[in-house]
C-alpha cells in the first residue's frame, strides 16, 4: 500500500504534467489538428476532477475554433464558468480576458470605439494579485495584452508583456522551465505583431517617419528570436513580419522571402505571399512611384487573413487609395484621423477605469478588515451596528407600504468559556471560538447577519420568512455544537452554548434584542447547553 504522503505527491506530480500537456496543446493547437489530444487529456481530467486542466483544454479548444474562422463563443463561455467556479485569480483573468478579446474582435470589425472594457478591466486589476501558479499569471497576461492590442491600446498591452517579463526570468530553470519557454515564444510573437501593427497605423494616419522609427527599432531582433524548435508557420510570419518591417525602415531585408513563399499553400500561413507583396507596395511608395504602390496594394489588400495585424490591411488599402478621386482620399483621411483620436481617447478611458477599479477593490478590502472579526471571520460590533442601523431604515420603508417581514434575533454565549481557557489554554480557546464562528457562519444566509460581539458572545440577526423558520434554525445551530468534534482541540473537551431567541417587527428591533438577551440569561438560569425564547426548553447536561 501506498503511504497516503507519498500517494498525494504521485497525485501532485500527476496534476502538475497534466497542466505541462495542456499548456503544450494550447500552443500546438494554432498550429496544427490536436483535437484528438485534447479530448484525450480532458476524459482524464474530468475523471480527476482537475478543474484548472478542463478550463486550459477549452482555451485550447478556443483558439483552434477562432483559427478555422469559426464561432468559439461555447469554449468561452465554458471558460468563465469554470474559473467564477475555481476563484484563481489568474485564471479568471485569463477568462475574462478571453472574453473581453473575442467581443473586442466582433466590435472592432462593427464597431471600432466599442470596448468592451468590464471585463477586461476586471482581468488586469486581478492580476495585482499574485496567489496563482506563475503560468496562470504569464498566460493571463498575454491574454490581457491580445485584448488591449486588439483594441488598439498598444501601449497598455505592452505594460502586460513588461508585467510578464520578470515572471519568464524567474522561472528559467524553475520546474515551470519548458512551459515558460514556450510562452515567452508567444510573447516574441505577439509583441513583433504588436509593434507591426502600430507602425503601420502611425503610416496610416501619416506619421511615415514615426512608422520607419518604430520598424528601425524593431527589425534588429525579429529574426534573433527564431530556433529550430519554432513551429515552421509561426516561423514563416516572422520572416514575412520582417520583411513588412524592413520595407517600413526602408533597409534591405534580412528576411527568407522564398521561405514565405514555400509555405503559401500552408493554410496557417495563407497571408504570406499578400504579407510580401504589401511589403514591396511600401517600398514602391517609399520611392516615390505611388501609382505601383497602390496597384500592389489593391490587389492584395483583400487577401490578407485575420492572422495579420489589422492595420497592415488598412494601411494597403489606404495606399490603394491613392489611385481613387481626391474626395474619397480625403474622406478617407478624415476617417483615419476620427479613428487615431478616438483609440486615444479610448486608452485614457481604459487607464481610468482600471485604476478605478483597483481604487473600489482596495475599498472593498477595507471596509472588510473594519468590519470583519479577525479571530472567527464573522462580523464585529461595527458590522452588527451597521446591519442594526440598515435594519431600522429598511424597516421604515416596509411599514409605508405596508409589508411585513419578521425579523429573528439570537443572542449565545459560550458554556463555562473561563473554565476552557484555564483548562486547555488560551490557544484552544481561541480554536472553539474560531469553530463556533463557522458553525454560525454555515447555518445563515448571505441576507443574514452573524457577528462576534466580542469574547465568547455571539449574535444572528435574520428574516423569517415563515412561522417557526428562526427556531429551527437556532435548534440546528445548538445541535451542531453538541455534535462537534470538540476532543480534536484537547482531549475531554466539551463545549455548549446557550442561546436567547426572540423575533417581532423589525421595527422593533431595539426591544427584540432586549429581550433575546432576556432570554438568554433564561437559557443560562435553566441549565446551559439549551435555547430559550423561541421552542420548549433543552434539557441540560
Amino acid at each position: 500500500m501506498i503511504p497516503a504522503q507519498a500517494a498525494g505527491d504521485v497525485s501532485a506530480r500527476q496534476h502538475d504534467d497534466a497542466l505541462r500537456r495542456a499548456y503544450a496543446l494550447i500552443e500546438a493547437s494554432q498550429d496544427r489538428d490536436v483535437s484528438a489530444e485534447v479530448e484525450t487529456l480532458a476524459a482524464q481530467a474530468h475523471l480527476i476532477g482537475w478543474a484548472d486542466v478542463t478550463l486550459l483544454l477549452h482555451f485550447a479548444r478556443s483558439l483552434a475554433v477562432r483559427g478555422a474562422g469559426l464561432d468559439d463563443s461555447e469554449h468561452v463561455r465554458a471558460m468563465l464558468q469554470a474559473a467564477e467556479e475555481l476563484g484563481d485569480p489568474a485564471l479568471l483573468a485569463l477568462a475574462l480576458a478571453t472574453t473581453a478579446h473575442r467581443a473586442a474582435v466582433v466590435r472592432v470589425a462593427q464597431a471600432p470605439d466599442a470596448s468592451g472594457a468590464e471585463p477586461l478591466v476586471r482581468a488586469a486589476v486581478l492580476l495585482d494579485d499574485t496567489d496563482s501558479l506563475v503560468v496562470h499569471r504569464i498566460a493571463a497576461h498575454l491574454e490581457v495584452a491580445n485584448a488591449f492590442h486588439t483594441l488598439g491600446l498598444w501601449g497598455l498591452a505592452r505594460e502586460q508583456f513588461a508585467l510578464a517579463d520578470p515572471l519568464f526570468r524567474s522561472q528559467r530553470n524553475g520546474p515551470w522551465a519548458e512551459v515558460v519557454r514556450r510562452q515567452r515564444r508567444v510573447t516574441q510573437i505577439n509583441g513583433m505583431d504588436l509593434a507591426l501593427d502600430e507602425a503601420c497605423a502611425l503610416a496610416e494616419f501619416g506619421d511615415w517617419d514615426a512608422a520607419r522609427e518604430l520598424a528601425c527599432r524593431e527589425l534588429p531582433g525579429t529574426l534573433r528570436v527564431l530556433d529550430a524548435d519554432w513551429p515552421i508557420s509561426w516561423a514563416a510570419t516572422v520572416h514575412a513580419f520582417t520583411d513588412l518591417f524592413a520595407a517600413l525602415a526602408g533597409e534591405p531585408s534580412p528576411a527568407d522571402r522564398a521561405f514565405v513563399a514555400s509555405r503559401a499553400d500552408d493554410p496557417q500561413t495563407d497571408s504570406g505571399l499578400a504579407m510580401l507583396a504589401v511589403a514591396d507596395a511600401f517600398r514602391a511608395h517609399h520611392a516615390g512611384d505611388h501609382t505601383r504602390a497602390a496597384a500592389l496594394a489593391e490587389t492584395v489588400g483583400s487577401a490578407i487573413g485575420p492572422d495579420v495585424p489589422v492595420h497592415v490591411r488598412l494601411l494597403a488599402l489606404n495606399l490603394a487609395a491613392h489611385a481613387s478621386p481626391p474626395v474619397a482620399l480625403t474622406y478617407i483621411r478624415q476617417l483615419v484621423d476620427l479613428r487615431w483620436n478616438s483609440r486615444l481617447s479610448r486608452t485614457s478611458s481604459m487607464r481610468a477605469a482600471i485604476e478605478a477599479e483597483r481604487r473600489r477593490l482596495e475599498h472593498e478590502l477595507l471596509r472588510d478588515q473594519v468590519y470583519v472579526d479577525d479571530l472567527t471571520g464573522l462580523g464585529n460590533r461595527r458590522a452588527y451596528s451597521a446591519y442594526l442601523e440598515r435594519l431600522r431604515t429598511t424597516s421604515i420603508v416596509r411599514n409605508r407600504r405596508r409589508k411585513r417581514q419578521d425579523v429573528v434575533i439570537m443572542m449565545i454565549d459560550v458554556d463555562h468559556f473561563k473554565a476552557v481557557n484555564d483548562t486547555f489554554g488560551h490557544d484552544a480557546g481561541d480554536e472553539v471560538l474560531r469553530r463556533i464562528g463557522g458553525i454560525l457562519a454555515g447555518h445563515v444566509r448571505p441576507s443574514d447577519l452573524a457577528a462576534r460581539l466580542g469574547g465568547d458572545e455571539f449574535v444572528v440577526v435574520m428574516t423569517q420568512d415563515a412561522d417557526g423558520v428562526g427556531a429551527e434554525r437556532a435548534a440546528s445551530i445548538l445541535t451542531a455544537v453538541e455534535a462537534h468534534h470538540w476532543a480534536e482541540i484537547g482531549d475531554g473537551l466539551r463545549i455548549s452554548i446557550s442561546l436567547g431567541l426572540h423575533s417581532g417587527n423589525p421595527a422593533d428591533v431595539d426591544r427584540l434584542l432586549t429581550e433575546a438577551d432576556r432570554q438568554l440569561y433564561e437559557a443560562k438560569r435553566g441549565g446551559r447547553g439549551r435555547l430559550a425564547g423561541g421552542a420548549t426548553a433543552r434539557p441540560g447536561r
